[in-house]
Protein backbone atom coordinates (compact mmCIF):
# COMPACT_ATOMS: atom_id res chain seq x y z
CA UNK A 1 0.00 0.00 0.00
CA UNK A 2 1.07 3.56 -0.56
CA UNK A 3 2.03 5.55 2.50
CA UNK A 4 -0.71 7.82 3.82
CA UNK A 5 -0.64 11.02 5.82
CA UNK A 6 -1.28 9.30 9.17
CA UNK A 7 -5.05 9.62 9.11
CA UNK A 8 -7.06 7.63 11.64
CA UNK A 9 -9.21 4.77 10.39
CA UNK A 10 -11.61 2.85 12.62
CA UNK A 11 -11.85 -0.89 11.93
CA UNK A 12 -15.11 -2.44 13.16
CA UNK A 13 -15.24 -6.24 13.16
CA UNK A 14 -16.11 -8.81 15.82
CA UNK A 15 -13.45 -11.27 14.58
CA UNK A 16 -10.05 -10.66 16.16
CA UNK A 17 -8.16 -12.14 13.19
CA UNK A 18 -10.00 -9.93 10.66
CA UNK A 19 -9.28 -6.81 12.72
CA UNK A 20 -5.62 -7.80 13.13
CA UNK A 21 -5.14 -8.28 9.38
CA UNK A 22 -6.86 -5.01 8.49
CA UNK A 23 -4.92 -3.17 11.20
CA UNK A 24 -1.61 -4.54 9.93
CA UNK A 25 -2.38 -3.58 6.31
CA UNK A 26 -3.50 -0.10 7.31
CA UNK A 27 -0.58 0.57 9.64
CA UNK A 28 1.82 -0.61 6.91
CA UNK A 29 0.12 2.02 4.74
CA UNK A 30 0.86 4.72 7.32
CA UNK A 31 -2.60 4.98 8.86
CA UNK A 32 -3.41 5.12 12.58
CA UNK A 33 -6.02 2.53 13.56
CA UNK A 34 -8.65 2.41 16.28
CA UNK A 35 -10.77 -0.71 16.72
CA UNK A 36 -14.30 -1.68 17.74
CA UNK A 37 -15.79 -5.15 18.13
CA UNK A 38 -19.53 -4.40 18.03
CA UNK A 39 -21.91 -1.92 16.49
CA UNK A 40 -22.57 -0.23 19.82
CA UNK A 41 -18.85 0.10 20.50
CA UNK A 42 -18.36 1.48 16.96
CA UNK A 43 -20.81 4.32 17.62
CA UNK A 44 -19.12 5.14 20.94
CA UNK A 45 -15.59 4.93 19.48
CA UNK A 46 -16.55 7.09 16.48
CA UNK A 47 -17.89 9.77 18.84
CA UNK A 48 -14.73 9.67 20.98
CA UNK A 49 -12.06 8.94 18.37
CA UNK A 50 -13.37 11.04 15.43
CA UNK A 51 -11.82 8.82 12.71
CA UNK A 52 -11.35 10.15 9.19
CA UNK A 53 -12.76 6.91 7.74
CA UNK A 54 -14.58 3.82 9.07
CA UNK A 55 -14.40 0.21 7.84
CA UNK A 56 -17.69 -1.29 9.08
CA UNK A 57 -18.44 -5.02 9.14
CA UNK A 58 -22.14 -5.62 8.50
CA UNK A 59 -22.68 -8.62 10.81
CA UNK A 60 -21.88 -7.47 14.35
CA UNK A 61 -23.10 -8.32 17.86
CA UNK A 62 -25.33 -5.96 19.87
CA UNK A 63 -26.04 -3.73 16.86
CA UNK A 64 -25.31 -4.65 13.24
CA UNK A 65 -23.24 -2.52 10.88
CA UNK A 66 -26.34 -1.04 9.21
CA UNK A 67 -27.79 0.25 12.50
CA UNK A 68 -24.39 1.48 13.70
CA UNK A 69 -23.89 3.35 10.42
CA UNK A 70 -27.35 4.96 10.74
CA UNK A 71 -26.49 6.13 14.27
CA UNK A 72 -23.11 7.49 13.20
CA UNK A 73 -24.74 9.34 10.28
CA UNK A 74 -27.29 10.85 12.70
CA UNK A 75 -24.45 12.55 14.61
CA UNK A 76 -23.92 16.00 13.07
CA UNK A 77 -20.15 15.87 13.73
CA UNK A 78 -19.77 12.45 12.07
CA UNK A 79 -22.27 12.76 9.22
CA UNK A 80 -19.61 13.20 6.52
CA UNK A 81 -17.12 10.58 7.72
CA UNK A 82 -16.70 8.05 4.88
CA UNK A 83 -17.91 4.58 5.90
CA UNK A 84 -16.99 1.49 3.88
CA UNK A 85 -19.23 -1.54 4.42
CA UNK A 86 -17.48 -4.91 4.67
CA UNK A 87 -19.14 -8.31 4.49
CA UNK A 88 -18.32 -11.98 4.02
CA UNK A 89 -21.79 -12.87 2.75
CA UNK A 90 -20.69 -12.87 -0.89
CA UNK A 91 -23.14 -12.30 -3.70
CA UNK A 92 -26.30 -13.04 -1.72
CA UNK A 93 -29.09 -10.68 -0.72
CA UNK A 94 -27.94 -7.39 0.72
CA UNK A 95 -24.40 -7.82 -0.62
CA UNK A 96 -25.65 -7.77 -4.20
CA UNK A 97 -27.54 -4.53 -3.55
CA UNK A 98 -24.57 -2.96 -1.78
CA UNK A 99 -22.36 -3.67 -4.79
CA UNK A 100 -24.86 -1.86 -7.00
CA UNK A 101 -25.48 1.12 -4.69
CA UNK A 102 -23.63 1.27 -1.34
CA UNK A 103 -25.13 4.72 -0.73
CA UNK A 104 -28.58 3.16 -0.40
CA UNK A 105 -27.51 2.04 3.06
CA UNK A 106 -25.43 5.11 4.00
CA UNK A 107 -22.11 3.55 2.96
CA UNK A 108 -19.64 5.35 0.71
CA UNK A 109 -18.19 2.13 -0.69
CA UNK A 110 -18.41 -1.61 -0.14
CA UNK A 111 -15.97 -4.54 0.03
CA UNK A 112 -16.87 -8.20 -0.05
CA UNK A 113 -14.41 -10.38 1.88
CA UNK A 114 -11.96 -11.89 1.33
CA UNK A 115 -10.05 -9.12 -0.40
CA UNK A 116 -6.43 -8.16 -1.00
CA UNK A 117 -4.59 -5.08 0.29
CA UNK A 118 -4.85 -3.34 -3.09
CA UNK A 119 -8.64 -3.80 -3.02
CA UNK A 120 -8.72 -2.14 0.40
CA UNK A 121 -6.67 0.79 -0.88
CA UNK A 122 -9.03 1.17 -3.86
CA UNK A 123 -12.05 1.17 -1.51
CA UNK A 124 -10.41 3.80 0.72
CA UNK A 125 -9.96 6.04 -2.31
CA UNK A 126 -13.57 5.41 -3.49
CA UNK A 127 -14.91 6.05 0.01
CA UNK A 128 -13.11 9.37 0.29
CA UNK A 129 -14.19 10.49 -3.18
CA UNK A 130 -17.85 9.74 -2.58
CA UNK A 131 -17.83 11.70 0.67
CA UNK A 132 -16.48 14.87 -0.91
Amino acid sequence: MDKSTGQTIMVVDDYDDARAILKRWLEEGGYSVIEATSGREAVEMAERGRPELILMDLALPEMDGFAATREIRANEDLRDVPIIGISAYGELGIDAQLKIDPNAFFFNAYLSTPFFPHSLLDALVRGRRSSG
